[in-house]
């Protein structure tokens, strides 16, 4: 298991962007200790990876029609994934 600055490093990203990506609802958060400390495993490395490369494959279509909660605007990113959510799948229990 890994902490969070040693999975954004195998991923690729600074922490700040892996937390936002957390944090804004673009991807899935992972368990957690008994401290609450996030535990990464190499299945959540590889989820994110798979998520970052979607990401930066084409451009997310923008929303211009007033202001969107994070919330909002991460579920419209989400949707415009459409190659990366064909081959994503839920963990039970993680999630929404």
């Amino acid at each position: 298991m890994l902490s969070t600055i040693e999975a954004a490093k195998r991923i690729g990203v600074s922490k700040s962007t892996l937390l936002r990506w957390l944090d804004e609802g673009l991807v899935d958060d992972v368990e957690r200790d008994w401290r609450g400390w996030r535990m990464w495993r190499s299945r959540d490395i590889e989820r994110i990876r798979a998520f970052q490369k979607a990401y930066h494959s084409k451009p997310i279509r923008r929303i211009r029609r007033g202001t969107l909660s994070r919330a909002e605007y991460a579920k419209a990113a989400a949707q415009s994934m459409g190659s990366f959510a064909r081959g994503y799948s839920l963990r039970p229990g993680v999630g929404m």
